[in-house]
């Protein structure tokens, strides 16, 4: 009697591990985004999405998100223009119409890399209808084009959404 109940307790506990660990690993499950020369992953609990932006290539957003007018408030937007003069001052140009309206703040700007491509990175607020939302913007040059990785969220959600919004910049490739 006595080894039948320890192996019902080793069944259990097995068992009990078993869940536990499988739980943990859905939390780190992705899917991949293939198409318009990029490839990258994204949680599995995100879509695809269609976005307003010109020059859009990808986009994929958290459904759980979405406002009532359709919109998800997490996303991330990847765009692609053709490289006109250098990377720097395609940013700058960008960059300098941007902040001389109040809407938007500059929090941080560096220089950096993601994988073996040099890239500039922006950060910023943007206040729209009384609502702030941080963007997180990212260029990079490749093969005669400008590539913009768009990472938003509201203001106050940014900051938990940052292991999303990596994923996606570390996993990112030009095809």
């Amino acid at each position: 009697m006595k080894r039948y109940m320890l192996i019902l307790f080793m069944v259990l506990v097995v068992s009990v591990s078993g869940c536990t660990s499988e739980d943990a690993g859905s939390e780190n499950q992705t899917k991949t985004f293939t198409g318009n020369n990029v490839s990258f992953e994204y949680p599995s609990d995100w879509v695809t999405a269609n976005s307003l932006a010109n020059d859009t290539v990808a986009a994929v957003g958290d459904p759980s998100s979405v406002d009532s007018s359709g919109l998800a408030q997490v996303s991330v937007v990847i765009q692609s223009k053709d490289l006109k003069g250098n990377l720097y001052d395609m940013y700058r140009a960008n960059y300098e119409a941007f902040f001389t309206n109040s809407s938007y703040r500059r929090v941080s700007e560096t220089n950096t890399t993601i994988g073996s491509y040099q890239a500039i990175e922006n950060l910023y607020i943007i206040t729209d209808s009384g609502i702030q939302k941080k963007q997180r913007a990212i260029w990079i040059e490749n093969n005669g084009r400008v590539y913009v990785i768009l990472c938003t969220a509201p203001a106050d959600k940014f900051d938990a959404e940052s292991r999303n919004f990596d994923l996606i910049v570390r996993t990112l490739r030009f095809l």
